[in-house]
């Protein structure tokens, strides 16, 4: 549940706020009326984290998936690959 927090509530009250978003709720913190940043507790902090971190790496897998099925459509393998490249690594030095 998201709930909308002017900054000038929350300076007084930052522990009950915090405390509050320890049990799952998040709080948007509003300044002129213009949403300025999120409190969140700790352990969604850490979920959220976690799932960029997942989603990263398989964005990662699926790009190394494409270059396999390219390799492979132009008839190289995969140690064809790892050779140009190590080639390269070595021109780079």
């Amino acid at each position: 549940m998201e709930k909308i927090v002017g900054i000038d509530k929350i300076r007084p009250k930052l522990g009950e706020y915090l405390e509050k978003a320890e049990k799952g709720e998040v709080l948007i913190v509003s300044s002129r009326s213009e949403p300025k940043g999120v409190i969140i507790g700790y352990s969604m902090y850490n979920e959220l984290k976690a799932l960029a971190q997942k989603a990263k790496r398989l964005e990662v897998a699926q790009t190394l998936d494409k270059f396999r099925d390219r390799a492979e459509k132009a008839g190289l393998s995969e140690a064809d690959v790892q050779k140009e490249i190590e080639e390269t690594r070595k021109c780079e030095q």
